[in-house]
């Protein structure tokens, strides 16, 4: 099931100062904007707006060129009528039908890069720290959890916790939703989420596995799980949790670009992070594309057992960093490696893309 939360402008002739038709015309095309976290997400914020002569139009005159490439990742899709474009990051617009760049004017760039702004601001959640949403997220109080993917909702309490929040489901019937969240199989994985508590949405990661002790008499969950939000750290560790760092990045919205702006290291640990969490989409936004080597698909869990250090810098462009990792194969059986990352960019002020992984036999 697709999720949408759909906001719609209407901008008519009169409010913006222009004279009325007084013959029949065919209806302007409607600017459709959707974000979400992923290509693949079942969960997306659509705007959807008509107004005469606006930037739907604008779009549609505006010269276009080579492209290149699309832009990856995509922030926002547009759609004009039969029209489809890829948004991109770096302000790039790109037209699927015409596999080309669509050349638009300043204003114009202006224009659309606000409204995409706005329904950012709708779709993801608030980065605050866990000192601050505890103040609100109190022992006891009630929230509700959206995961990102798929959309699906359910309710939970604060029963406890002081580095993060110690929530259950409600009911048993929120119980079965989180449950369908992890296709029915109860996991350690991490996902981006949003926690609604009196109509604020904030930025948080859940795991999905129940533990210790539970107290709310008939929602069939066998203890408790786990939120974090900005600044929280499990009961272990006094330092934030990589693994849900990288999942809040992305439920606040701001992953693609703090990937972008990565060092070859911090990049070398979004990778990890992002295979260990099998999230395919945050890994594609590590690479140039590269389809993963075999000995890397299948893998169930992976940690670096040692300090990323600097790769050797005298080459600008390209890097190589070797990490030494632990990891769990599909068999389960468990293994140690040493990895030797390849990465590249194309200028010294573009961004820095795995370009291959080897193993280091």
């Amino acid at each position: 099931m697709r999720y949408v939360l759909i906001v719609t402008f209407f901008l008519c002739s009169a409010l913006l100062g222009q004279p009325l038709q007084t013959t029949a015309a065919a209806p302007p095309p409607d600017l459709l904007i959707a974000v979400s976290v992923g290509p693949n997400a079942d969960f997306l914020s659509t705007l959807s707006i008509r107004q005469p002569d606006g930037l739907a139009q604008v779009i549609l005159r505006s010269p276009t060129g080579p492209a290149g490439s699309p832009p990856e990742p995509v922030r926002a899709t547009v759609t004009i009528g039969s029209r489809s474009f890829l948004y991109g990051y770096d302000g790039r617009l790109y037209d699927q039908n015409r596999q080309s760049a669509v050349h638009l004017t300043a204003d114009a760039a202006k224009e659309l890069d606000g409204y995409v702004h706005r329904l950012e601001q709708v779709h993801f959640g608030k980065p605050l720290d866990w000192s601050e949403v505890r103040r609100v997220f109190k022992r006891m109080g009630y929230a509700t959890v959206i995961d990102l993917e798929t959309g699906e909702r359910f309710r939970v309490q604060r029963r406890a916790g002081s580095r993060h929040a110690d929530v259950q489901p409600l009911t048993k019937e929120d119980t079965r939703i989180m449950k369908q969240i992890y296709q029915g199989r109860w996991s350690w994985k991490r996902r981006a989420i949003l926690v609604e508590v009196n109509g604020t949405y904030f930025a948080a990661s859940m795991h999905g596995m129940p533990h210790g002790a539970g107290a709310i008499r008939g929602n069939q969950f066998p203890g408790h799980f786990c939120i974090h939000f900005m600044g929280s750290s499990t009961h272990r560790r006094k330092e934030p949790d990589p693994s849900h760092s990288l999942m809040i990045l992305k439920a606040s919205g701001k992953l693609p670009e703090t990937v972008m702006a990565a060092s070859p290291e911090q990049l070398v640990d979004y990778f990890l992070t992002s295979l260990n969490e099998h999230d395919l989409q945050a890994l594609r936004m590590t690479t140039d594309g590269f389809a993963l080597p075999s000995f890397l698909q299948g893998i169930d869990s992976v940690k670096r057992i040692e300090e990323i250090r600097p790769g050797d810098t005298a080459d600008a462009l390209a890097v190589e960093i070797p990490v030494r990792v632990d990891y769990v194969n599909s068999e389960g059986a468990t293994k140690q490696d040493r990895w030797v990352f390849h990465l590249y960019r194309t200028a010294p002020w573009a961004r820095w893309k795995i370009t291959g992984v080897f193993a280091d036999e």
